[in-house]
């Protein structure tokens, strides 16, 4: 059943055990739909979500996106690691400013034709990139629709768009970096390197602005887009809002771009918007009847009432819950009941950068949700990837960076214990590798054997 439905189903249930069980007028609907009790928290983040789509989808029409990856394609000269290499740092990047969805349309099509060109295989490619969407969503604070509703929902705490890529931003470009060398490490055996040289000429020769409409278009939405991120850096939220200044440029854009107005509305997803409001309604229901305030209860019990477990526990559940249900009334849900659990407002914004890691990342646990559309895409272009496949490269990579951001907040929070916890995988790592290099024979057999059981059982 679509989304939009299931959620409008669930906000009149809502309704209707508000209104006549719990005796409320419909005052409180329209509080729980548009966040009046909370400074309008839920309207802020539907303007903010409005504007971006605005800009995002004036951006794709001019052809900037497909320009960028285009241009760092032709930067990998055909050659197989750092054309994986490209191609998982454009997923992050393109992730980082338009949602998954999107960014999965522009790219995997983008990269079976560029497979085709160059002969080889697209399944490590297509793979590892639907993996690293996900990642993009925590570089900043506007990267996915989770962040978005964490980053408006308490106006009291103030967490700013730097701090946010300090914090979590940041910390997220490490693990991309550590990801990336995750799948070399698997794939660099199986990658092929086109022979054809001819092939090579045409990835020198191609004009990567063919696929742009105009020049001066181009250079307008990327100067959008920078004004964008760097407005969200320098001017205060209690000065100029993040959606305000979201659908400033915006319309800017539209007024300067000169393209269809009515071509661009027609491309936003309505579905999330309805989705959206859908949810809110719903979670709101939720706590008003004191539900989430039972579960924060539980989770503080769960956690001992320790500050760094609950933190933990926190991401993991919410990591498992989004990869079966999406990520929004996960995020939703969660949300007041962090609330509840931190014990003062300077310790709350680590919960919410849990929840914020744990909701995102979650999502490659499964095939299902947004890689459901990878794995249709890849079908309809005679490149059919299967569930079992994409499964066990997911489920083990998002375990693997699950386990770097433990490490991380177990850094915050014990610091000596997470150095002697580094230290030692360094230990055994290089150890490994020393004797797999230059150990006995019968111990690099030993090396060898397991980590060619350990690829195939990955990525067979």
């Amino acid at each position: 059943m679509n989304r939009a439905i299931v959620a409008i189903s669930g906000g009149l249930i809502t309704y209707f055990t508000l209104t006549f069980i719990e005796q409320r007028d419909f005052s409180t609907i329209v509080n729980l739909m548009f966040g009046s009790d909370d400074n309008y928290v839920n309207l802020h983040s539907l303007l903010l979500i409005i504007g971006i789509m605005f800009i995002v989808h004036i951006s794709d029409e001019i052809g900037t996106f497909q320009f960028l990856a285009v241009l760092m394609i032709k930067m990998s000269r055909g050659k197989p690691i750092p054309l994986m290499i490209i191609l998982c740092t454009v997923s992050v990047i393109f992730s980082s400013l338009l949602n998954n969805i999107l960014t999965v349309m522009i790219l995997i099509p983008l990269t079976i034709t560029t497979s085709r060109v160059l002969n080889v295989s697209p399944t490590p490619y297509i793979l590892t990139q639907a993996v690293m969407v996900n990642i993009g969503g925590t570089i900043f604070s506007i990267s996915s629709i989770p962040n978005i509703l964490i980053f408006i929902y308490n106006p009291t705490i103030e967490i700013s768009f730097v701090e946010y890529f300090l914090e979590i931003g940041f910390f997220s470009v490490v693990t991309f970096g550590f990801s990336v060398l995750l799948f070399v490490f698997l794939y660099k055996n199986e990658l092929s390197i086109p022979k054809d040289k001819a092939i090579k000429i045409l990835l020198y020769d191609f004009d990567v602005w063919n696929v742009v409409q105009s020049r001066r278009l181009l250079y307008a939405s990327l100067g959008g887009l920078i004004t964008l991120m760097i407005s969200f850096v320098i001017i205060p939220e209690d000065f100029l809002p993040p959606e305000a200044i979201a659908l400033s440029i915006a319309m800017i854009l539209t007024i300067v771009s000169r393209l269809d107005a009515k071509e661009i509305i027609n491309k936003f997803d309505f579905e999330l918007i309805f989705y959206l409001l859908g949810i809110f309604v719903l979670v709101g229901g939720l706590e008003e009847t004191n539900v989430t305030d039972i579960l924060s209860n539980i989770l503080q019990d769960i956690g001992g009432g320790n500050e760094f477990y609950q933190i933990i526990v926190i991401m993991w559940i919410a990591a498992f819950t989004s990869s079966i249900v999406d990520n929004v009334p996960v995020t939703k849900v969660f949300l007041p009941i962090t609330t509840g659990l931190a014990s003062d407002s300077s310790s709350l914004n680590k919960y919410y950068y849990g929840l914020s890691i744990g909701a995102n990342w979650g999502d490659n646990l499964t095939p299902l949700g947004d890689n459901i559309l990878v794995l249709n895409i890849a079908k309809e272009n005679n490149r059919p990837i299967s569930i079992k496949t994409f499964w066990k490269l997911g489920f083990m990579t998002t375990i693997y960076q699950l386990c770097l951001a433990t490490l991380y907040f177990t850094l915050i929070y014990h610091f000596v214990f997470a150095v002697l916890v580094i230290s030692i995988i360094c230990i055994i790592l290089g150890l490994l590798v020393v004797l797999s290099k230059s150990g006995p024979f019968k111990v690099h057999t030993i090396i060898d054997s397991i980590v060619f059981k350990f690829r195939s059982f990955i990525i067979t």
